[in-house]
């Protein structure tokens, strides 16, 4: 089961990023939710197969905007079409939020993120 993740920072909530994010949605054909003020998910399917795959983003305190995307697709190879959707996920998301970057991505940096050695 594929379970990717990856933090934006800083990512300001404001109704640019709000809009954008809708947008980006309907771009990767998927369904836009908000699920509360700071929660919203987006629904869709890619692949040959029709893998289903959700992507859940979360404004945090501080500015930062945490990504969660997952499927059933397997971490053994790489999960090529969620890895793919989080890609294009964060392009959308850094070009309507230059000044955020993505400081952490677990597949990149780690299954779980550690805070910083003291």
């Amino acid at each position: 089961m594929a379970r990717l993740e990856a933090l934006l920072a800083p990512a300001a909530d404001g109704e640019r990023l709000r809009a954008a994010m809708a947008a980006l949605a309907g771009d990767l054909g998927g369904t836009f939710t908000w699920l509360d003020s700071r929660n919203t998910s987006i629904a869709l399917t890619t692949g040959p197969r029709a893998l289903t795959v959700q992507v859940l983003l979360e404004f945090r305190p501080g500015g930062d905007l945490g990504v969660l995307v997952s499927s059933r697709e397997g971490m053994g190879n790489g999960a090529p079409l969620s890895t793919a959707v989080l890609k294009r996920l964060l392009a959308g998301l850094q070009a309507a939020a230059p000044a955020a970057l993505v400081r952490f991505r677990s597949d990149r940096d780690g299954p779980i993120r550690q805070a910083a050695a003291a």
